[in-house]
């Protein structure tokens, strides 16, 4: 439950922020040995994300969080909404970009991220959902750096549509 807690008010800080986020070895310690964690463990997991690129040691008593933990992070957060969970409001959520080929591996970052949270293609660059948090999808696609490419937009279905298909797809009454 710490550690959560931990990993939420480092994503409610702004990717600005954070890109230059370190902490001390101390202060991780600190953390371990109140979760009740074991020295081996806590050296063990360290060197885990030292290995995998979300941390860098920069000298015996300070850690860097890289882009590659925030990113993580970002993901982390938008995973644990519990955007079911709300009552539908009767608009659909709606994300359409056109993210160059230069930037591949971000659009597919961000595709496969909003494809788990539940967002379900209509067109080729154009996906829809009922619940989304537009200000968390903000923030990622700017630590993406592809908020140019990138529109979100709230649609209620005219009376003349019908949305019934998709009202089914997602459970909705």
């Amino acid at each position: 439950m710490l550690i959560k807690n931990a990993v939420a008010e480092l994503a409610d800080l702004s990717f600005d922020m954070l890109e230059a986020f370190i902490f001390s070895c101390g202060s991780t310690k600190i953390l371990a040995r109140n979760m009740g964690m074991l020295d081996s463990k806590y050296y063990s997991s360290m060197q885990s994300l030292s290995r995998n690129g979300y941390i860098k040691k920069i000298n015996n008593d300070q850690f860097l969080i890289t882009p590659k933990m925030l990113l993580r992070l970002a993901e982390i957060d938008l995973m644990e909404s519990d955007w079911a969970d709300i009552e539908w409001d009767g608009s659909w959520k709606i994300i359409a970009f056109d993210i160059p080929e230069s930037k591949k591996r971000e659009r597919n970052i961000f595709r496969s991220l909003i494809k788990r949270m539940g967002f379900i293609g209509i067109q080729n660059s154009v996906f829809i959902a009922p619940y989304a948090d537009f200000e968390q999808l903000a923030n990622l696609r700017v630590y993406l750096k592809i908020e140019k490419y990138i529109s979100f937009f709230e649609a209620k279905s005219a009376a003349t549509d019908d949305d019934q298909a998709l009202r089914e797809k997602f459970n909705l009454k």
